[in-house]
């Protein structure tokens, strides 16, 4: 297995653990269909979801699920109701980082917490995932493969720039030095940002 899809999956699963919420759902396997398919069902037994997916990334089902079905990967509550579509990278779900990773809808892209409540509404063209507080942007551009055509990359664009995890945009951003550094909006205000992203000192021009 993949180190990105190994660390997905942990990610997933330490959330499931943590979850403060004591009423979940329990994952359960049926292969009286010849294939090893999983559903969902309650504590005490109760089928609710019934045994429809190749893959789930939890065996708990609190606020989301991040399960395969027809060889689509989809985020389902306990209704089964679809939340969100993640990412795909590395043939897999987008990995969380700084608790947050990328969703997709309507070709745009956005963040989505690991309890599947989006956090920065799907709007880009593309976007990094997270780190030390901030995630870079593209509007526009396209995907371009490598020249070997095992991977790709996103080229062009007619915007590009940085957000924090409140999806506040920066033009610029310098390098983080001793926790903290220094952006400006596109109207050229200018900031001091800590090592999460968020701003702690707006400077007067």
């Amino acid at each position: 297995m993949k180190p990105l899809l190994t660390l997905t999956i942990l990610l997933f699963t330490i959330l499931a653990l943590g979850q403060k919420n004591k009423d979940f759902l329990l994952s359960y396997t049926d292969s009286t269909s010849g294939e090893n398919l999983i559903g969902f069902k309650s504590r005490d037994g109760k089928i609710i979801i019934k045994a429809k997916f190749s893959f789930s990334y939890t065996d708990t089902l609190h606020s989301m699920a991040i399960v395969l079905k027809n060889g689509e990967w989809l985020g389902i509550d306990r209704n089964e109701k679809i939340i969100l579509r993640p990412f795909i990278y590395d043939n897999g779900p987008d990995y969380a980082t700084e608790g947050l990773f990328r969703f997709v809808e309507n070709k745009k892209m956005g963040f989505a917490n690991l309890e599947g409540q989006k956090k920065i509404l799907a709007q880009f063209d593309f976007a990094t995932p997270f780190e030390d507080g901030i995630a870079e942007y593209t509007l526009g551009g396209h995907k371009e493969p490598d020249k070997n055509g095992e991977y790709w990359y996103w080229a062009g664009g007619y915007e590009t720039g940085y957000i924090n995890k409140l999806g506040q945009r920066f033009k610029k951003v310098t390098a983080l030095e001793k926790g903290k550094r220094q952006a400006w909006s596109a109207n050229n205000k200018h900031f001091l940002l800590n090592r999460n992203g968020q701003i702690i000192k707006t400077y007067s021009r």
